[in-house]
């Protein structure tokens, strides 16, 4: 079997918003991820997200087969 090291990025827009109902989402949906490989932003839905740092630093560390899940990426 193929071991893979999952990650999540969760991005909310103000300082006043918490990632936890995107997490218990990705949860729900079945992926068990380790809270080191959460990366969670506060950032402008406006900005593209190949242009997130957040995203840019979960690509840095992911290797080949790895999962990135993302619940949002607009400003939904």
């Amino acid at each position: 079997s193929t071991l893979f090291r999952t990650f999540a990025y969760t991005r909310v827009s103000t300082i006043d918003q918490i990632p936890e109902n995107q997490i218990r989402e990705i949860e729900t949906a079945g992926f068990a991820i380790a809270s080191h490989r959460v990366i969670a932003k506060t950032v402008s839905g406006w900005r593209a997200i190949a242009q997130r740092k957040g995203v840019l630093q979960a690509a840095d560390k992911m290797e080949k087969g790895d999962v990135l899940v993302i619940t949002k990426t607009d400003r939904e």
